[in-house]
C-alpha cells in the first residue's frame, strides 16, 4: 500500500494507468529513468527486495506483534476481496507444500 501511495503522490502513476476492468494482468510497472543507466526502465519503481525489502520486513515485524485475531480478520478480508475480483470462490488446497501456504 505504501508503495502505491508513493507512486501516485510522486506523479509516477496515474489512475488512468490502471486497468480496472480486467484482472490486473495488463497493469505494468511504470517506466522511469534508471539513474545508473540513464535509460527508461521499470527497475527503479518495481516492487522488489532492493527497493522495498527493508520496509516490507519492518511491516512484518509489526504484524508479528499483532494478536492472532487481527491477522486472521485481515486474511479473511483479503480473501473476500480476492473472491470479489475473481467473481468465483477460490479453491484452497490445504495439503499444498508451497512455502507461501505455510506461513502460519
Amino acid at each position: 500500500m505504501e508503495r502505491a501511495i508513493k507512486l501516485f503522490a510522486n506523479g509516477q502513476m496515474l489512475l488512468s494507468d490502471i486497468d480496472t476492468a480486467g484482472n490486473g494482468r495488463n497493469n505494468k510497472t511504470p517506466l522511469h529513468i534508471n539513474p545508473s543507466t540513464g535509460k527508461e526502465s521499470s527497475v527503479p519503481l518495481a516492487f522488489s527486495d532492493t527497493n522495498w525489502g527493508v520496509q516490507t520486513r519492518a511491516y512484518i515485524t509489526s504484524i508479528s506483534h499483532l494478536p492472532d485475531s487481527v491477522v486472521y480478520r485481515n486474511a479473511e478480508l483479503a480473501h473476500n476481496l480476492a473472491m470479489k475480483r475473481r467473481g468465483t470462490r477460490m479453491e484452497v488446497d490445504d495439503q499444498t507444500e508451497d512455502e507461501r501456504a505455510l506461513i502460519f
